[in-house]
Formats: C-alpha cells, structure tokens, sequence
C-alpha cells in the first residue's frame, strides 16, 4: 500500500541540512560518493542538497518523481557529514 503525502517546495526548503553548487570535482572525491542505484554519478545536475536520513530521502525522491524532475541520489560516506545527497537542476 502506497501512501500519497502532500510536499510542496517549501516543504522541501526546511528537511536538506546543507546545499552546494555540484560540480566534477566532487565526483572525483570517489569513494566518497557511490551511487544508490550503482549507476555511474551524474554531473550534469548542478545543484546538490545534504540529507540527514533515508526517510528524508524518500520525501525528496517522491516530490521529484511527482513532477517528473530528474535526480539522482548519492551516498556521502565522509565522516561526520550527512549521509543522503539529492543531486538535481531544482532550486528549493
């Protein structure tokens, strides 16, 4: 059973802990960064927004997917950084 939440941009402004400007450079920083999926990392997206948990994960990944956005989301394996990172076009 799936259940539909109603998330709007702003909602999604108050749940990333940090946003940067994604660029190769931070693809390069392997194996800091792996894939979800396994797929190769995506640096055509220019935006990358930090996420505490995988729950808040799931909130990003079915916003995007309810507009038809495309993402990507990565693993940060860093020390003491946050876990989850959502690499879009979208500005929140």
């Amino acid at each position: 059973m799936a259940i539909q939440l109603d998330i709007s941009l702003q909602d999604l402004s108050l749940l990333y802990t940090a946003k940067m400007k994604w660029d190769a450079e931070f693809a390069l920083q392997l194996p800091r960064f792996e894939a979800i999926k396994g797929e190769p990392i995506w640096n055509k997206y220019c935006n990358a927004y930090w996420l505490p948990d995988w729950t808040t994960a799931m909130i990003f990944r079915a916003f995007l997917t309810s507009v038809d956005a495309h993402f990507q989301i990565l693993l940060d394996n860093a020390d003491g950084i946050d876990p989850y990172v959502v690499l879009c076009d979208w500005e929140f």
